[in-house]
Parts: C-alpha cells; structure tokens; sequence
C-alpha cells in the first residue's frame, strides 16, 4: 500500500525537471519560467532558494559532486556550484553556450582522464538539444580566481589558463 505525498510547493509555472544531488541531499526542480527551486534535506525538506540564470524555461537537470547544471529552451546551460557550509547558497561558475537548439538533456561522469591535479574535481558533461547535437564539455568543480583571469587577459603566455580551467566542447 502507498500512501499520498506531500506537496513541496505549489508554484504558477509547470514543472519541467527535477534531479536529486545525493551527496549533498538537494532536491532541484526546474520550472517554465526559467528558475530552478531547490529544497535542503536536514531532518525535512526545507525550501533553500531559487536560481535565476535562464531567461526561458529548464528542460533538465542534472547534478554531480557541488555542481549542478540546467538547460534551457535559452539554449544554454547554466553551471551552478553549492558553497558548502554557506547556508546553501549557490553561484553560477558559468554558462555553456553553443547549442543552437533548446537544451533537452544532460548527463554528467567524472573525468579520470584529466587526473593531473587532484585539487579540483573535474567533469565531463554530455548535452542533447533540440538541434539534433550532443555536445560534450569539460568542467571543473571550482571557478578561477577572478584576478588570475584579469592578469591572464594582460599576458599572453597565461592564456592556456583559461582554457583549462573553463571547458573543451566537442559536438557529436
């Protein structure tokens, strides 16, 4: 026998995505109007906040370490990073653009591959849009320091810093 559950929230936009970052207990669910609601599991759900990085609505959702990712019907993928420790705030490291598409789906796996520095938690991240591509991205768990990539931006030869620390994409 099952019995009924209970109603996290009732919202004026339709639900379009929903995953679940275990490690961290979040309950994400993306919505029609661009934003991701995101509820903390102490000893109950409790309703965290809200992420605002797309102009139109999530399609999906997809989380893997402190990171979660959403796509959008923008076409973008926002990458969000939960701070630990912070009272469950989030910050948008980045946004993935290149599908020409809405983004309907994403998967996510740890990168073993990229294992030549074991401070940041790499990923690898696979997109499928409406466009007919899946596009596949490398990310890292922490963002640059801001005044590196201002000095980067001075120096030729730091260049490949960005390039490390942002994404590689490939489009299958």
């Amino acid at each position: 026998m099952s019995r009924a559950g209970h109603t996290l929230l009732k919202q004026e936009n339709a639900v379009t995505a929903l995953a679940v970052n275990q490690s961290s207990a979040i309950v994400y669910c993306g919505s029609s109007d661009g934003n991701v609601n995101y509820w903390e599991r102490k000893k109950h759900l409790t309703h965290g906040g809200v992420l605002r990085g797309h102009r139109l609505a999530v399609l999906c959702l997809a989380t893997a370490g402190n990171l979660v990712f959403s796509g959008s019907v923008d076409k973008n993928i926002c990458v969000w990073r939960s701070e630990i420790g912070q009272g469950g705030a989030h910050t948008c490291l980045l946004v993935l653009s290149g599908h020409l598409g809405p983004v309907k789906c994403l998967t996510v796996e740890e990168d073993h591959c990229s294992a030549e520095d074991k401070t940041d938690q790499k990923w690898i991240v696979y997109s499928g849009s409406w466009d007919r591509s899946v596009k596949v991205w490398r990310v890292l768990d922490q963002a640059p320091d801001l005044r590196q990539l201002l000095l980067s931006e001075k120096d030729d030869s730091s260049r490949p810093y960005l390039s490390n620390y942002y994404l590689s994409s490939t489009t299958y």
